[in-house]
């Protein structure tokens, strides 16, 4: 490579002659002593000569720059483009805020990590999709589809961010899911409205904890997921006897959006049958061997089993129960009892101007289920 001093020395001749510097770098000296920065590369098999500026305005440093950054767009590529564990970084700390679940931000850096741990070094822009497929297939090959595919979906988050911020104008994501084999989707099971009486009966007629037989009401009466009701607590206001709504942080909420549940006659009642009973204002439901845990949802499905409906009934099965039974009423409309459920909508523009129309529907879908699940609690 030349130096400044020695470009500086280069005299004129009396015809241009050229020195070069190194990858295509030249400086051609004309007779009139004017040195000039010449670029030679191949763009698609032709030869090019490219001017880059005259010397000294020019100096050798910045001619280089400029070789390298012409070379680089010539062949589609972005100079100095971060590495792709810099840019699951900047990623991560720019979606962070919007995720206030602390288990949640740890699931997705440890996702994010496994599936780039191969070429975390490797400038996003040069990642190709041969490495994101290997590492898919590998994950694949492990058995954990669930994880490449929640792991390649955050990636492709990455990919696009990167794209946004013109890191690279490529996404390596595109196409790989391809390599993930489809899952057979096995529905929860889940009774029947007929079978509920005896179900009932039994749960009330066999040994088990107040609190946990609570559980499995409330679940079945609101129909939210157990984690959802497991994890509420008294100090967040989240339950407003006032108001008779109960309003789920978005914290908890699948969706990451708080979720308002009409709060019934008889679910109000039995919200206030474990306040008047509590112990403290942290979780409503307790876990019997550390009172700042909750309850472990395990607790309302081993009381399931231990009635004699294991793999015939478990949480989640309350759930499909609303649902099916609501739908087959035919009494209310089929999106609001997806609100109700906290199912959004593919329409989402449309949901958001039907959230506020279908609350007093969904009030009055809440208080019909809940006389319905009151004639199957009869008689246990």
């Amino acid at each position: 490579m030349l130096s400044d001093s020695q470009v500086k020395s280069l005299k004129a001749k009396e015809k241009r002659y050229s020195i070069a510097d190194g990858e295509g770098l030249s400086v051609d000296v004309l007779p009139s002593g004017k040195k000039t920065w010449v670029l030679s590369y191949r763009v698609h098999g032709k030869q090019t000569r490219k001017q880059l500026g005259v010397y000294p305005d020019v100096g050798c440093k910045e001619a280089r720059q400029l070789a390298r950054q012409y070379k680089a767009e010539a062949q589609g590529k972005i100079l100095d483009s971060p590495a792709v564990k810099e840019v699951i970084a900047e990623w991560v700390a720019m979606m962070k805020p919007r995720w206030s679940n602390e288990k949640y931000i740890n699931t997705v850096i440890y996702r994010l990590d496994y599936i780039s741990e191969d070429f975390e070094n490797t400038a996003i822009d040069e990642l190709e999709r041969k490495q994101v497929v290997k590492k898919v297939k590998e994950m694949v090959g492990k058995g954990t589809l669930e994880t490449a595919k929640r792991s390649l979906r955050l990636f492709n988050e990455v990919c696009n961010f990167a794209i946004a911020s013109d890191y690279t104008q490529k996404n390596p994501c595109a196409l790989v899911g391809d390599v993930i084999p489809q899952q057979v989707v096995r529905n929860m099971p889940s009774l029947e409205s007929s079978q509920m009486p005896e179900f009932w009966k039994r749960l009330h007629s066999g040994i088990t904890s107040q609190s946990v037989l609570h559980a499995a009401k409330l679940a079945c009466y609101t129909a939210v997921r157990i984690s959802e009701l497991l994890k509420a607590r008294w100090d967040t206001g989240e339950i407003d006897f006032e108001n008779n709504v109960w309003v789920i942080p978005a914290s908890r909420m699948k969706m990451r959006r708080d979720h308002a549940v009409p709060l019934t006659k008889k679910t109000k009642q039995l919200f206030l049958d474990l306040y008047n009973s509590r112990v403290d204002d942290g979780y409503i439901f307790k876990n019997s061997r550390s009172l700042d845990s909750h309850m472990p949802s395990d607790s309302v499905l081993a009381l399931i089993k231990r009635n004699g409906y294991g793999g015939q009934m478990v949480t989640h099965g309350f759930r499909s129960l609303f649902s099916t039974h609501a739908n087959n009423s035919k009494k209310f409309r089929s999106d609001a009892i997806e609100y109700q459920i906290a199912h959004v909508p593919k329409d989402r523009i449309r949901g958001i101007y039907n959230r506020a129309e279908y609350w007093e529907e969904r009030i009055e879908l809440m208080e019909w289920y809940s006389n319905e699940v009151d004639e199957w609690m009869k008689g246990a």
